[in-house]
């Protein structure tokens, strides 16, 4: 059996959804809920195989709805449900780890198959989408092989400004890294556990394209966010 929870704001569409995943034996719907804070709620309770959330559900104090539902139950596949949805929010989606974008009104009747495809390790986006993320995804993949340094990965300069794709949170986080301290430093200076500052900075890293702490510090000056001043600390 999968379990499934349900996330929409409107009770119309949750019972749609419902209904749909009925007509499927093998598929169970565990709960509904109507916004982030029932995502959240539900989700670590239950431990269902997939989220079903709606284009709409996207932040709560500032964080995003999928990692958040990643922390609190690992396991668990989230499929977007979209009727409309901004090129910003497509990327934030996919940098994500969600396992499935599917349109309202041309994939919803597909919807127990795409949920079994997910469910057994697989991914789904719909076709009216595919090429908009494939588009997005390879705008982040903007730089050349000449701007690479030897140091594997490490670029000259990054593509993606923090502050449109970066909750407030981990804003604070890549200055604090890039003024040079360590996890347990800012642990204690923003009042957080270090394995929450690590989580962080695994998430800041996703969303942006970095792959090590010293990308973070020469991505955290690109942008203005620290000074050369500001790393000699005492």
């Amino acid at each position: 059996m999968i379990g499934t929870v349900i996330i929409n704001p409107k009770k119309q569409d949750r019972e749609k959804v419902s209904s749909t995943l009925s007509n499927h034996g093998e598929i169970k719907v565990l709960a509904q809920g109507k916004d982030a804070y029932d995502a959240l709620k539900l989700i670590g309770n239950l431990k269902p195989d997939i989220a079903i959330l709606d284009t709409n559900i996207e932040f709560i104090d500032g964080e995003e709805i999928p990692p958040l539902i990643k922390s609190r139950s690992p396991k668990t596949g989230v499929i977007i449900l979209i009727a409309k949805i901004s090129d910003y929010q497509l990327f934030r989606a996919a940098s994500n780890r969600v396992s499935g974008f599917v349109h309202k009104e041309t994939d919803l009747d597909k919807l127990g198959e795409i949920v079994k495809t997910i469910h057994n390790g697989g991914c789904f986006i719909s076709p009216a989408i595919a090429a908009r993320v494939l588009g997005l995804l390879a705008a982040n993949r903007s730089m050349s092989e000449a701007e690479l340094r030897t140091n594997g990965n490490e670029a000259g300069s990054f593509a993606l400004d923090p502050t449109k794709y970066l909750s407030k949170t981990e804003l604070r986080i890549l200055t604090c890294i890039g003024e040079g301290y360590a996890s347990g430093e800012i642990a204690k200076k923003l009042n957080l556990a270090v394995g929450t500052v690590r989580n962080y900075i695994s998430s800041i890293m996703r969303k942006v394209g970095l792959n090590s702490r010293s990308q973070m510090v020469r991505y955290s000056l690109q942008y203005g966010l620290v000074s050369l001043h500001s790393q000699q600390r005492s």
